[in-house]
């Protein structure tokens, strides 16, 4: 008897040491620890372009002076021979972002153009123009005919195809930009060193593959003629020999 009452003790005593074992809270979880990322580093600040060295023919180009000779091949008239008469250096502009009042400032790149008396050959970035015809243009005609299609492919940032009439075709816009004349010496140009404007380069539309479109649009009193140049897109190989 003795023994059934004390397992009933100890069995009682079992009941209650359990139930206050559960009133404990439960350990609260340990954090889960994340390794430290280490903050990104921020995104440097655009720098000037590199200016381009020029070798090859684009530098022997370059170096050309009054008075030596160039031959070289039109697409329409065959092999020519031209003497040089005039050499512009223009040195390209850029802002190193784009707004109204950041001013533009070179970027270190000088290209070259040689007159000829009735030819310009013209060697802008990685293109080179024979430009044989030109017109003087108004400033009243550059806003009505060219400076909307201008502005449209300016706010695309240069990278939509912008098409436009301007006589005797249709037309393909590749470049915009800004230009300070470095030097200009010889005879027959139509601008003077210093002059400052903004450029237009277009290609050939449908009918008239090949064929090139510049325009210059100088700065009011800043020394050079307004003017459109129409031509042909050549390759270096297009010349032939200078001396």
């Amino acid at each position: 008897m003795f023994l059934i009452v004390l397992g009933v003790v100890l069995m009682i005593v079992g009941i209650n040491l359990i139930r206050q074992g559960s009133r404990f809270p439960a350990a609260a979880a340990a954090p889960l620890r994340r390794p430290a990322v280490p903050a990104r580093a921020a995104a440097p600040a655009g720098g000037r372009p590199m200016a381009r060295p020029l070798s090859g023919k684009a530098g022997e180009f370059a170096a050309a002076r009054l008075g030596q000779r160039i031959t070289y091949n039109h697409p329409q008239r065959g092999g020519l021979v031209g003497k040089i008469l005039g050499t512009v250096h223009y040195a390209e502009l850029w802002q190193r972002r784009k707004a109204p009042n950041e001013p533009w400032v070179p970027t270190g790149n000088i290209f070259t153009a040689h007159w000829l008396g009735d030819t310009l050959l013209y060697h802008w970035k990685d293109r080179l123009y024979l430009l044989d015809s030109y017109d003087s243009i108004t400033d009243a005609e550059i806003t009505q005919q060219i400076l909307p299609h201008a502005k449209a492919f300016g706010q695309s940032d240069e990278t939509a195809e912008v098409s436009f009439a301007y006589p005797p075709a249709s037309w393909t816009i590749t470049d915009i930009g800004k230009f300070q004349v470095e030097s200009a010496e010889g005879t027959g140009l139509r601008l003077q060193a210093g002059a400052v404007g903004r450029f237009l380069h277009a290609r050939g539309g449908s009918g008239n593959e090949g064929q090139a479109l510049v325009v210059e649009d100088y700065q009011e009193g800043g020394g050079g003629q307004d003017t459109v140049w129409r031509g042909y897109a050549i390759a270096w190989d297009d010349l032939q020999s200078i001396g």
